[in-house]
């Protein structure tokens, strides 16, 4: 918070003092809190500062009078919260170096001062392998502002070359889409929305959207919208790529069902095959990536027989360019 001077703003003053400075092994009295607020140039005397803590008192803030002075005896998150905030802060690629230290930083700031050094001391900010899109944070703010007015929303979105360059998709193509939701997803965020030239549900990397716009228009493929449910969205579609959804049986190896649980969620029908393996039967927009991730725990597909046959071709497609 700025510093706004004054007699007027004199118990804000004092309940920011106590918010950054104070726990209850820093506890402050009356007269060092005169001092802060004349380091601040605000005039005080000690009779007032203990009027004011009762007044906070009064209004609910969990102010407490310790042996030394007056300290903050709660905060809104507990240290294990801020640490766990952090770690996802850290984790996030879409975020870039310079942002996470600022954001870490104003997490640090809801600690107290003890806790405030041990999150800097504890956490670890990982060098980010890809340079963060500062304009994410704008995107976002559309997105949200176009489903809070009910509008559509235009972008350009962008894709890698092989000079390791983002460039407009299609020549600098406008999307024009109504979003439904923000997802988050293997550590990136994606738009879900309707796609009023597909007719049908897509999904974008925020990270990868420029020039994000709010329209006039109202969104359409409402019904479509509403009937989407974000969880099942996210569990059918692998990484986010998108193919054609299928209900398929794949096979697998009995100790590999945390996995396939984890991936898939609890609900799945799942049957014993054999002594060693078991089958489950999943809905899931099948793609490379379906296969890639398949293929990484050694599982098949083995209905239906299309679906099966597929898979097949697509590893013999990788063993034949070995």
């Amino acid at each position: 918070m700025p510093h706004v001077g004054g007699q007027k703003y004199k118990i804000l003053n004092e309940y920011q003092i106590l918010m950054n400075e104070s726990d209850e092994n820093h506890q402050i009295n009356a007269i060092e809190m005169t001092r802060r607020l004349k380091a601040r140039g605000i005039a005080a005397e000690r009779k007032t500062v203990y009027k004011d803590m009762d007044t906070l008192m009064e209004a609910g803030i969990d102010v407490v009078k310790g042996a030394k002075g007056y300290y903050i005896a709660s905060r809104i998150f507990e240290l294990a919260e801020l640490k766990l905030l952090v770690d996802a802060v850290g984790a996030s690629k879409f975020i870039s170096q310079k942002k996470t230290k600022e954001l870490v930083d104003k997490i640090s700031s809801m600690a107290s001062i003890d806790d405030a050094a041990q999150l800097q001391r504890q956490v670890v900010v990982p060098e980010k392998r890809v340079k963060g899109n500062e304009k994410i944070f704008y995107t976002i703010d559309v997105i949200y502002q176009c489903l809070d007015d009910n509008k559509k929303m235009s972008f350009k979105y962008q894709d890698w070359t092989l000079t390791k360059e983002l460039k407009p998709r299609h020549g600098g193509k406008v999307y024009r889409v109504s979003p439904a939701f923000l997802l988050r997803n293997d550590e990136n965020y994606y738009l879900v929305a309707y796609d009023e030239d597909a007719l049908d549900i897509r999904h974008y990397r925020v990270d990868k959207m420029i020039s994000a716009e709010e329209l006039s228009e109202e969104r359409n493929g409402i019904d479509v919208i509403n009937n989407l449910n974000p969880h099942e969205y996210a569990r059918q579609h692998i990484s986010m790529f998108a193919g054609d959804e299928r209900t398929v049986t794949i096979r697998f190896e009995q100790r590999l069902i945390g996995v396939v649980l984890d991936k898939f969620g609890s609900e799945i029908d799942v049957r014993a095959d054999g002594d060693t393996h078991l089958k489950a039967r999943i809905s899931v927009a099948v793609s490379p990536q379906l296969y890639g991730w398949l293929t990484g725990i050694g599982a098949t597909i083995c209905f239906p027989e299309e679906e099966s046959q597929k898979f097949k071709e697509y590893l013999e497609g990788i063993i034949g360019g070995m």
